[in-house]
């Protein structure tokens, strides 16, 4: 979808990069390695970026660090952009959705980072009748494709709103806290 919105493929891939890893600074070889792309379309798409006002340089050296300007006007806006579109979100998303069963999937966080963010595990509610076994083979095949841990916890409907309308404290914590719906609705399904 991204893709649609920006013409270049080039550029998408430096916004993934930049705003799925908001934390990190890179120079253009290394960005090149990474991203498998030609050095000189990516040194134009990151002026292009900078001229934008989403990316910071910075010289050091010989070399010429990129990051990602966090005081951007829309620096929110893009961050959720991208990770809606091609990052964790996304990705987890494209993966849950052909699963027959599942009425909600929610990406929530146990730290200060945004839910899907940052280096460590990633955390998943699911709520469905999802066949177990399908849903392991998925998320198995997600972790080894971001490289991450993912761990999860599924609930059939019933127990769901069961532990929702006692105040189960886990459910409790997880959607009172920081996180994404990425699947369903949040009426009381």
């Amino acid at each position: 979808m991204l893709t649609m919105l920006f013409s270049s493929h080039t550029r998408v891939a430096l916004l993934r990069l930049f705003f799925t890893h908001p934390e990190s600074r890179y120079y253009v070889r290394q960005i090149a390695r990474e991203l498998r792309r030609d050095i000189s379309g990516i040194k134009r798409e990151l002026d292009n970026l900078e001229k934008a006002g989403l990316l910071l340089s910075e010289k050091v050296g010989n070399l010429r660090y990129y990051s990602v300007n966090k005081t951007a006007a829309i620096y929110s806006e893009v961050k959720s952009i991208v990770a809606k579109t091609v990052g964790v979100q996304a990705e987890i998303y494209e993966a849950l959705a052909p699963l027959g069963g599942v009425r909600q999937a929610w990406l929530y966080s146990t730290n200060s980072h945004p839910p899907g963010e940052g280096m460590g595990a990633v955390f998943l509610l699911i709520v469905g009748g999802v066949d177990l076994a399908e849903l392991n083979e998925a998320i198995t095949r997600l972790e080894d494709h971001l490289g991450r841990e993912i761990n999860y916890t599924v609930f059939d409907e019933g127990e769901f709103q069961r532990r929702r309308a006692e105040a189960d404290p886990f459910l409790t914590e997880v959607l009172g806290g920081r996180n994404v719906l990425l699947i369903g609705r949040d009426d009381g399904i």
